[in-house]
């Protein structure tokens, strides 16, 4: 990644480490999502809230699906085809739909997810390479048990 680490001991008085990252990177919070058996990153300053939804609270406007959230409608966009994932005719579970509900370049948007995760901070690392072309993902982050987590650029997905 590019940063040092350095580390102090002195007897008696306990050991220091260090950690040093460049500038490119930053410590963003993420909500943690689950899309067709992948874990993806949501960036938690879009996130407004999280909701189960029964298979009735979901209406057909055209083609499109939509939900009613506090007198709004709400379109709903499948995470999973939007990425090329899965399928998108997958079955809810028991608890209703996992919707992720978030706001994008001022609209409010319901993205069907297969699963909630936890919320947390990361290490956010911007692509870099070949992979800095590819559009939907701001970056990268390293969890902790060393599986890469990408991160998604919502305005580009959307």
């Amino acid at each position: 990644m590019g940063g040092r680490v350095s580390v102090q001991s002195q007897l008696g008085h306990g050991t220091t480490t260090r950690l040093t990252l460049p500038l490119s990177m930053a410590v963003t919070r993420v909500m943690v999502v689950d899309i067709a058996g992948s874990l993806y990153g949501i960036p938690m300053d879009l996130v407004v809230q999280t909701v189960r939804l029964r298979q009735e609270a979901i209406q057909r406007v055209g083609r499109d699906e939509v939900f009613v959230l506090r007198d709004a409608i709400v379109p709903l966009v499948r995470m999973a085809q939007r990425l090329g994932a899965g399928d998108a005719a997958r079955m809810p579970g028991e608890r209703g739909e996992a919707v992720l509900v978030c706001r994008v370049a001022g609209e409010t948007i319901g993205l069907v997810i297969d699963d909630f995760r936890e919320g947390m901070d990361v290490i956010l690392t911007p692509m870099d390479g070949l992979l800095a072309a590819v559009p939907g993902y701001c970056g990268t982050a390293l969890l902790g048990d060393g599986r890469v987590l990408l991160i998604l650029h919502l305005k580009e997905l959307l």
